[in-house]
């Protein structure tokens, strides 16, 4: 699992809007510095995932639709990546990893996969960015 800029990024955006109040998209950016191009698609995402709401009009912008201490790290990075597996191999059936003959790097890497995965889980935003 590789934490991009993308899920940097949407947690910066989180981070921006922990005070309850509507932003806009150029506050966002200037605040937590992110580029408008991957900000408007971040933003997009996250209110997909039901996270940020959004509000139409001249006083519109966006909220945060969850309280962060409901919110974890792992919320934010299972939304903004598309892949969770450390190693390819993790991904699909590892031809080389079968039950007759386990193998041992893949089963120590899928150890190592469920626990970084517990560690994000348990790890509320608020926890990060000092609310």
């Amino acid at each position: 699992m590789i934490i991009t800029k993308r899920s940097d990024y949407a947690l910066r955006v989180c981070r921006a809007l922990r005070d309850g109040k509507t932003h806009n998209v150029r506050e966002i950016c200037e605040q937590e510095d992110i580029p408008k191009a991957f900000a408007y698609k971040i933003i997009r995402e996250l209110e997909q995932g039901g996270i940020v709401k959004s509000e139409r009009g001249k006083e519109g912008g966006y909220y945060l639709d969850k309280k962060l201490d409901d919110l974890t790290v792992y919320d934010i990075v299972s939304l903004t990546e598309e892949d969770l597996a450390i190693v390819h191999c993790m991904k699909e059936d590892c031809g080389r990893n079968t039950d007759d003959i386990p193998c041992r790097m893949h089963t120590e890497l899928e150890r190592i996969q469920k626990i970084l995965e517990q560690e994000l889980k348990d790890k509320p935003i608020s926890d990060i960015i000092g609310v």
